[in-house]
């Protein structure tokens, strides 16, 4: 389905942002856990679009601290299950700064008992960063699964780009309550 592909640089590593003619399909991060930063991608084999060049300058700006918005990044879900499709358009919601848990995301989607369903598509999520299941947590504000390059420790990097707290693998903020830091 992708057609069209983006290489983004961070100080972790090389990325890949997929794009089809209706929106990213696909984002493939960098090790962030890892502190070596050599790349097995060659960008030459890469033919871009301008929703893939857009995203891959948007992930580049993330990974650099900044406070990014990536709502505006039409996204491709369309070889997902309907259940997944919902449950990945509702984590975009979850803006920059701020994270929630697995059970208010199923309430979210008028699945109140489904969030164990909710993490089974997180954990499916071909979109990372751009749909941020990064921030979503646990209800006692334990970081759980994370299945980018690196995991958990992987999504503790992330969130700790975005300004959130933690001891040990713990969220050291008001557990189950938003968390927001303006950009």
């Amino acid at each position: 389905m992708a057609k069209y592909h983006s290489y983004f640089l961070t100080r972790y590593g090389a990325g890949i942002v997929s794009a089809s003619d209706l929106g990213v399909t696909g984002v493939e991060l960098p090790d962030v856990s890892r502190s070596d930063t050599d790349s097995h991608h060659e960008q030459s084999k890469f033919e871009p679009s301008e929703i893939s060049i857009h995203s891959a300058l948007m992930l580049q700006r993330y990974f650099l601290g900044e406070c990014i918005d990536f709502c505006d990044i039409p996204v491709d879900l369309r070889a997902l299950p309907p259940f997944r499709q919902k449950v990945l358009n509702k984590i975009r919601t979850v803006a920059f700064g701020e994270i929630c848990s697995y059970g208010h995301i199923a309430e979210l989607c008028g699945s109140p008992h489904a969030a164990r369903a909710v993490g089974g598509a997180l954990a499916a999520n071909p979109i990372p960063i751009i749909i941020p299941c990064h921030r979503v947590v646990a209800s006692d504000g334990r970081l759980t699964g994370f299945s980018a390059p690196g995991g958990v420790n992987a999504k503790k990097i992330m969130l700790q780009l975005e300004g959130i707290e933690f001891k040990g693998l713990l969220v050291v903020t008001n557990q189950l309550v938003m968390h927001r830091i303006a950009c």
